[in-house]
């Protein structure tokens, strides 16, 4: 008897049920990435009790591992949550826009090559005003007054 445990042997024993060819495992990248993989997911179904159980002392504990000594959440600062909200509408109004200005470049790319693009302009004009809606909502969050100039700066 083996003392020393080997592996690829373990798992040669394990996939046997797969037929590759072995003149295809010489030829073919693919196959030896898809035989790799099988012999992964091997390993994933004898560890998933493991994992399981792991998954389920950890769900358990994480309310008592919440829970504060002198039972304040944020530290003591009231303004955490506000502020974290604020940056929060901060990065979505930067994502949209920036997503708005993608969108435009991929509309355009895809018209000059004859393409479809509508919905790439759609979807910009819909991230540029959605961005917008966030920059009004980040505006009103700071306490700043949104003025509408109707005299068109004349």
């Amino acid at each position: 008897m083996k003392s020393k445990f080997d592996m690829r042997e373990w798992l040669r024993d394990r996939t046997a049920d797969v037929a590759v060819d072995d003149n295809l495992l010489q030829q073919s990248g693919a196959a030896r990435i898809g035989k790799a993989l099988i012999q992964a997911s091997v390993i994933v179904h004898i560890l998933m009790p493991v994992l399981t159980v792991a998954g389920v002392i950890l769900a358990i504990s994480f309310p008592a591992l919440a829970q504060t000594p002198g039972g304040s959440i944020f530290g003591g600062n009231d303004q955490t949550v506000g502020n974290a909200v604020r940056e929060a509408v901060k990065w979505a109004r930067n994502i949209l826009w920036m997503m708005g200005v993608f969108g435009v470049i991929w509309g355009i790319f895809n018209y000059t090559f004859e393409k479809n693009c509508m919905k790439q302009f759609l979807g910009a004009v819909g991230c540029f005003g959605f961005g917008g809606i966030a920059a009004l909502a980040q505006s009103f969050s700071q306490g700043q007054a949104v003025t509408v100039d109707t005299n068109l700066s004349q």
